[in-house]
């Protein structure tokens, strides 16, 4: 299963999806009393902006010389580089961790802890090398070897990345009060992946160029808030008496799962002898995003603070999606036409539409659709209708 094969596929299914919604736009003004109020802005905007914030910088780089004008030189991409990878992993982060502030609606998070989980989540992570060098030194380390390339991914790779990432986590819920709702859990561990995200990214972007934004924004920045969120949802469960069983034994199992998640996340993109289907990890990826989607409406719906006249606004939510997503995705765009020239901008272009554009509509139609009822604890299934999320 060749990744192009699986990109392919994903972008047939997003041109359905909005090939069944122009149908349905249409259906709607044929039964409209009033044609022309039918052009609203309310029912267009999500397409005007997406217009715009892809239409605008194409526009200035093949119509002006503002490439030119700004051309980045091989010894300024160099000499800038760090800088540049640092900002840029900084407004990743940003991005993801107020879509997930924006979703703390009942009992709002007090700054300073949100500031403390992300500094101590990333002091830790620059330590992460230690463990590394340990079980390296051990003789433990990838291996071309399938089975033993798995291994390592879970129990290397696996277990190191969310242990990691879960002590700010077990910090705050040991040594403050700050996670007391139940969304807490979720919005903590997802805070305490941005912190090792932001780490990660910046050494990344910087060794590999910041042509890679979309790579760690759209996919590895959400996986790493997921694989952290399992850890705590199984807290939650525990905290909350939603589950019988024995509490440690649920922990170890959740744990356990964040565990296996990450490393088979990470599997099919290290290891030499399976790289031809890599595009496992983009449908599995698809499958965390779902996932992650409804522990987060669960423990909404859960919350010890529940107020039947709050909501959340959905369509804030996708307006803000669709801003900053677009605008990271446009901006790797702008970078490769500085740094090299419009041409070489627009086939990555055509590239990035291509590998990302189905994970972009995905994103913003999936983590934008809550729904809350007080005390609803939906099971967390996972099935091939996962792929045709509804566009409104």
């Amino acid at each position: 299963m060749q990744q192009n094969v699986i990109f392919l596929l994903l972008d047939a299914i997003g041109v359905l999806l909005i090939f069944k919604w122009i149908l349905q736009q249409f259906a709607d003004f044929t039964v409209s009393t009033n044609k022309i109020n039918f052009f609203s802005l309310k029912r267009f905007k999500s397409l005007l902006l997406v217009v715009v914030l892809i239409g605008i910088p194409l526009l200035l780089i093949n119509t002006t010389t503002i490439a030119a004008v700004f051309h980045l030189s091989d010894d300024q991409l160099q000499e800038h580089k760090l800088f540049f990878s640092i900002a840029v992993s900084f407004c990743i982060s940003l991005i993801w961790l107020l879509y997930i502030i924006k979703l703390d609606v009942f009992e709002k998070e007090k700054k300073r802890y949100i500031v403390l989980i992300l500094l101590l989540s990333i002091v830790i992570t620059c330590f992460s090398e230690i463990p590394y060098g340990v079980i390296h030194k051990l003789g433990f380390t990838n291996s071309e070897l399938p089975a033993y390339s798995f291994i390592y991914s879970v129990f290397g790779i696996g277990l190191i990345e969310e242990t990691i990432k879960f002590i700010p986590f077990l910090i705050l819920l040991k040594f403050t009060k700050a996670i007391n709702e139940s969304y807490d859990y979720i919005f903590y561990a997802s805070a305490a992946a941005l912190g090792f995200a932001f780490v990660e990214n910046a050494l990344y972007l910087n060794n590999y160029g910041l042509d890679i934004i979309n790579t760690r924004a759209l996919y590895a920045t959400v996986a790493h808030m997921t694989f952290s969120s399992v850890i705590a949802y199984g807290l939650f469960l525990i905290k909350f008496k939603k589950t019988k069983l024995n509490a440690v034994l649920v922990f170890m199992v959740f744990y356990l799962l964040a565990m296996l998640s990450h490393g088979f996340y990470d599997f099919w993109l290290i290891n030499k002898a399976v790289s031809n289907f890599e595009g496992v990890t983009t449908l599995f990826f698809l499958a965390t995003v779902h996932v992650w989607f409804v522990m987060k409406n669960n423990t909404i719906n859960n919350s010890n603070f529940y107020n039947k006249d709050i909501s959340i606004d959905n369509d804030k939510i996708k307006m803000y999606l669709i801003i900053s997503l677009l605008s990271l995705f446009m901006s790797s765009y702008i970078y490769v036409a500085f740094a090299w020239d419009a041409q070489k901008a627009n086939s990555f272009f055509l590239k990035s539409v291509f590998s990302y554009g189905y994970i972009l509509l995905y994103l913003i139609a999936t983590l934008s659709r809550f729904n809350l009822i007080h005390g609803i604890l939906k099971p967390i299934r996972v099935s091939i209708r996962i792929l045709f999320p509804k566009l409104k």
